[in-house]
């Protein structure tokens, strides 16, 4: 299973390429002067575009709820939510703050 990424968007007078089975295809809008569209599972994976400076406390909400950042261009942000590992660390966390029973 491959990581979001970002692709040229074709022209419509080219068939576009077929993404990998279980991965959609949705416009990322224009990086670099270039029409681009991201490539990525839905049912692994969250994809923002954002399209501003981000002040401290906003990138530092986006990391700690368990987004990542993996690409920029000027204005423009990609970043990345792996769903699985987002759930794995819940589950990590809440499994270190229980109560272990003390056995007799």
């Amino acid at each position: 299973m491959s990581e979001p990424y970002l692709r040229p968007q074709c022209p419509e007078s080219a068939p576009p390429t077929e993404p990998p089975p279980g991965h959609v295809v949705e416009p990322a809008g224009v990086w670099k002067g270039r029409p681009m569209e991201v490539v990525y599972d839905p049912r692994r994976y969250d994809v923002a575009f954002l399209r501003a400076t981000l002040s401290a406390k906003l990138e530092s909400g986006l990391v700690d709820t368990g987004w990542e950042y993996r690409l920029g261009d000027g204005p423009n942000q990609m970043w990345v939510r792996d769903r699985m590992a987002l759930a794995h660390r819940r589950l990590l966390r809440s499994s270190s703050t229980r109560a272990v029973p003390k056995i007799a």
